[in-house]
């Protein structure tokens, strides 16, 4: 008996130890260890900011991954499990050919190889994920249509008008009903205007939730008189703190704000009437809206701003060429607002006129010297800056200052003698000449 028991396990032992070698006896199989290689989704439409997930399928481990739009669905270049997880950029440039009213997709194409080569792909479109919807809309206004524009005429607020304008609460495709927007004026000359406040005040900035439908509205109102503009306003989800910036045109009135020029006009005139006015003076600029820029319409009259900081209206205009008179040249002055006024600069002669020099004059007139003597002469007139010449190679003339020295030479005579009895010393200051006339002996 007890040797029969030995026998039954001896079989069993066998039993069990073929059934292991033929990979009997629940051995597990590894699904991502071949088989085809697939992505899923093989194709899908992601919204961007949204995390998805890729599952890869088959193939033998480790995978690699790429995108063909990095930018806009950045994907992990090696992958050892079965999925991934990605999340979209939002694309700046969406797929050619889209139609107006369709969704605004970026197509990528994303690879995966496996270890032993094979591949697959999966075409995701990348939606644009507008938080705040996809713009405003101006609807009901009290400013008139635009002229000839007839049933298609675009709204746009308008100078003293209140004008209703609403936008589509869209996350991930999705209305955003009840979600909380704050309005605000960036740049422009309007207010919101609460129509559900009992005070009925205008305000820079707004806080309104959307609708049930997701749908946000406001009233804007543009005080009157203003001029035409561009305008912006900031709409930012409260919840997430992501904003969009809108830009529309104010039409405003006709008439301009005004700009105060003082003195509106300038005039530098010449010390002589030889000569133009040259110089600077300082022109202040007020009203309109600043901050203020000048022009010059001639390159001889210069325009600086003083201060912008303390002095943002307080300019200094120079007349630079004494050389050339100007007969109204306008300096333009802007305001921030396309606003102008103009000032005027003239430069003219001085009424002085310089009287012509005195002409030269000497005295005596006639002087008669003998051998090795000097004699003097006195000269006057003209500027005061002589020069004097002989015509005699034996008589010799110095000025100095106003005192003309004149010399017969003594012996012995240079060669070419004997030489006049009467010869003249010239005196000139450039502009007129005396003639002294000098008698002296023919020879020494």
């Amino acid at each position: 008996m007890k040797l029969h028991s030995v026998i039954q396990y001896a079989l069993a032992l066998a039993a069990s130890i073929l059934l292991a070698a033929c990979g009997g006896g629940g051995a597990s199989v590894d699904p991502n260890k071949g088989g085809t290689l697939s992505l899923s989704p093989s194709a899908a439409t992601f919204y961007a900011g949204v995390p998805n997930t890729i599952h890869i399928q088959g193939g033998r481990a480790p995978f690699a991954v790429t995108s063909s739009e990095a930018a806009t669905l950045p994907v992990p270049s090696i992958v050892n499990s079965s999925s991934f997880d990605v999340i979209p950029n939002n694309p700046g440039v969406v797929d050619t050919g889209l139609a107006p009213g369709d969704l605004q997709v970026r197509t990528v194409t994303v690879a995966v190889h496996d270890s032993e080569g094979a591949a697959a792909t999966a075409t995701i479109k990348v939606a644009q994920n507008f938080l705040t919807g996809y713009g405003i809309v101006f609807g009901q206004t009290t400013c008139p249509a635009p002229v000839g524009a007839g049933a298609n005429a675009t709204v746009q607020p308008c100078s003293g008008g209140d004008t209703n304008i609403s936008f589509s609460a869209v996350f991930n495709g999705v209305l955003h009903g009840n979600a909380p927007f704050q309005l605000d004026v960036v740049r422009g000359q309007f207010a919101f205007f609460d129509p559900i406040s009992s005070t009925n005040t205008v305000t820079q900035s707004l806080r309104v939730n959307s609708d049930h439908n997701g749908i946000v509205t406001a009233i804007i109102r543009v005080p009157a008189g203003v001029p035409t503009q561009l305008a912006d306003i900031r709409i930012t989800d409260l919840g997430t703190g992501a904003s969009t910036d809108t830009i529309f045109t104010i039409v405003g009135t006709s008439a301009t704000l005004t700009l105060t020029a003082i003195p509106s006009a300038i005039t530098f005139t010449g010390a002589l009437s030889t000569q133009c006015g040259t110089g600077s003076a300082d022109v202040f600029i007020f009203d309109g809206a600043p901050p203020y820029s000048a022009l010059s319409s001639n390159p001889n009259v210069s325009v600086t701003a003083v201060s912008a900081g303390t002095q943002p209206g307080r300019f200094t205009i120079s007349a630079l060429n004494s050389n050339i008179c100007l007969a109204t040249v306008p300096v333009i002055f802007l305001d921030s607002l396309g606003n102008r006024t103009t000032v005027t600069v003239t430069t003219s002669a001085g009424s002085t006129v310089v009287p012509p020099p005195t002409p030269i004059t000497v005295a005596p007139a006639a002087i008669t010297l003998v051998c090795g003597a000097t004699g003097s002469v006195s000269v006057v007139g003209g500027t005061g800056t002589y020069s004097a010449t002989t015509s005699s190679p034996v008589i010799t003339a110095v000025v100095s200052g106003n005192t003309l020295s004149i010399t017969r030479h003594a012996t012995p005579d240079p060669a070419g003698g004997p030489f006049p009895a009467s010869s003249t010393v010239s005196v000139t200051d450039g502009s007129s000449v005396a003639v002294v006339t000098v008698t002296a002996p023919t020879g020494c």
